[in-house]
């Protein structure tokens, strides 16, 4: 638990002061109402706006997609046919498609509605944009059929079941955000997930990843990136292996001889230490990679058969070695406790002679005795 400590204390932290992400995503693919609405589902709704923070939150999503192109935005406002515009209220007849709400704490009109009461109109969030961000912003009214980019609001009230994740791992929930979680696999990796749309866990930065697989080592000569991608690892660059020319392959490396000198090239390199499967490294992007293991090559060698071998060597030795060694111990004292027992037996021998030379001694006086008696 020392090893992780401090990485669950930094986690906390952050999570406990840092500010969550948005809960509003900005689509900006075109569709009509009704598409725009089925796209959010079923983790998500059309955005209500329902007072004056809700809208910076809005503004300050459209400006960071960094596309001035785009001034018009789907929001979860309708009015049915057969319903009257009507000047006096908020929302003017409108309401909010996520809960039917007829209200909102101020003023939301860019422009006037249409005055109808036999056409089905949506709402619209209209912006308009300069250098430093979002001028202005506002609701406009347009027919349902019109294709529009659109505003989807995560519904609080539905969550991604827990993921499953194959292997060991630790599972680091976001106490301010259900949607967010981090994942700690047992190699030292880790991954953020994210809870989609669509309510299923995604890595951050690769929606296409399989998050069952995180945590599971790659084969050999490969390695998780960030996003939970097996990547080629660059044995050349990470740990110079060859004496002359290193060669990256895919999944391995070769060694490349200069000027076909066969016999310098079977000269071997001064051994390197090998890594252990469990041993991470951190790159330039702060990203926890697997080191993986040198060898040493004669001519041109596939590194990973080497590898294979050198370490079977080394189980080998690790277990022959020991079990020679309890033999001799237990041979030794085989030895002392024989010796211990022939020791044992051979003076109980001999103090069983002594006691019968005594009673044969003390017989036959007796019997000097009583002939001397009869005479």
């Amino acid at each position: 638990m020392g090893f992780w400590t401090p990485f669950y204390l930094l986690c906390l932290l952050d999570m406990a002061f840092g500010i969550p992400e948005s809960s509003h995503t900005v689509h900006l693919n075109k569709l009509s109402f009704r598409n725009a609405q089925n796209f959010c589902k079923p983790g998500s709704y059309l955005t209500s706006i329902l007072d004056k923070k809700e809208m910076q939150q809005i503004v300050k999503a459209i400006w960071a997609k960094n596309n001035t192109t785009v001034t018009s935005f789907w929001v979860g406002l309708k009015k049915d046919k057969g319903a009257c515009v009507k000047q006096g209220l908020s929302l003017k007849g409108f309401y909010w498609t996520a809960d039917n709400g007829t209200q909102a704490d101020f003023n939301l009109w860019k422009t006037e509605p249409s005055d109808t009461c036999t056409d089905v109109r949506c709402g619209l969030l209209s912006v308009e944009y300069v250098e430093s961000g979002v001028k202005t912003s506002g609701l406009i009214d347009a027919t349902c059929k019109q294709e529009h980019a659109f505003i989807c609001r995560r519904n609080i009230k539905m969550v991604c079941p827990h993921p499953q994740i194959l292997d060991t791992h630790d599972l680091i929930q976001h106490p301010q955000d259900p949607h967010t979680c981090q994942v700690a696999c047992k190699s030292g990796a880790r991954f953020t997930l994210t809870c989609s749309k669509d309510l299923l866990w995604t890595v951050v930065g690769n929606e296409n990843a399989d998050v069952s697989q995180l945590c599971l080592e790659c084969k050999n000569g490969y390695r998780r990136d960030a996003s939970g991608n097996c990547v080629d690892v660059n044995e050349c660059e990470e740990s110079s292996p060859c004496k002359h020319r290193c060669q990256n392959t895919d999944g391995s490396y070769e060694c490349v001889c200069e000027n076909n000198d066969e016999e310098d090239c079977n000269e071997p390199k001064p051994p390197t230490t090998h890594l252990r499967s469990d041993e991470y490294s951190r790159n330039d992007e702060d990203e926890s990679v697997l080191a993986q293991p040198t060898s040493l090559p004669d001519d041109v060698r596939r590194n990973e058969t080497e590898v294979q071998v050198e370490e079977s060597k080394g189980d080998i030795s690790n277990i022959i070695v020991p079990v020679i060694i309890a033999l001799l111990i237990f041979i030794v004292l085989v030895v002392i406790v024989a010796a211990i027992v022939k020791g044992c037996l051979r003076r109980r021998t001999i103090k069983r002679a002594r006691k019968k030379a005594e009673a044969v001694a003390l017989n036959g006086s007796s019997s000097v005795e009583k002939v001397n008696e009869k005479e």
